[in-house]
């Protein structure tokens, strides 16, 4: 009686172990592969790997020279000098019955506003030279510009006046006279014992 031989079965005659680990391997890392690829691909767009590289050196391109452009574009930034603080009012009172404040140092120039007597203006200052005659007035000192208005010298006073410098000159130091002829020096007077002795021989008397 005869057997017939069987095929071997995968148990008996199967892979290794190891070339099986490594198919695994193989597979995972594949798969990872064509994973990178496929996200690669959907970020650029369709377009292959020098395509894109192209396409994102155009951008940088732009971006730069769009850059550039607005920073050449933009306005330069002009910064306005600060104000000039005003001299401190000086008080001065109208003259007058009426007293006139002008627009210029001028009698013809228009006529800001008519001040009565006794009125307290506040002087700035006084004008230089041809117009030395007029005083430079703040009408309204409240605010803070400078409303300007000029009046002559002759229409105004000061309040409170700079006293003036003497100039009066202080007398010299008195000198004392040396006297004329010198002071008679003492005579020493012997003494009566040593003269007796023969110490001293004294000197007559004129």
């Amino acid at each position: 009686m005869r057997y017939r031989r069987g095929r071997p079965g995968l148990g008996g005659a199967g892979l290794p172990p190891w070339l099986v680990f490594m198919l695994a391997v193989a597979v995972v890392f594949g798969a990872y592969y064509v994973w990178t690829g496929v996200q690669g691909f959907l970020r650029a767009g369709g377009l292959g790997i020098v395509e894109a590289t192209q396409r994102a050196e155009l951008i940088a391109s732009a971006t730069v020279a769009r850059a550039a452009t607005i920073t050449e574009a933009a306005p330069e930034i002009t910064l306005r000098p600060s104000p000039t603080p005003l001299p401190p009012c000086q008080d001065f009172a109208v003259v007058p019955r009426v007293a006139i404040v002008r627009e210029r140092p001028s009698t013809a120039s228009a006529i800001v506003e008519q001040i009565p007597l006794g009125t307290i203006v506040c002087v700035l200052s006084r004008e230089p030279e041809p117009n030395e005659d007029w005083y430079l007035l703040d009408v309204e000192p409240r605010t803070r510009r400078l409303d300007a208005g000029y009046m002559r010298f002759d229409l105004i006073e000061p309040v409170n006046p700079t006293p003036t410098p003497s100039n009066t000159v202080p007398p010299p130091p008195t000198v004392t006279p040396l006297p004329a002829s010198p002071s008679p020096r003492p005579s020493i007077t012997p003494t009566p014992s040593l003269v007796r002795e023969g110490l001293i021989v004294p000197t007559p008397q004129p």
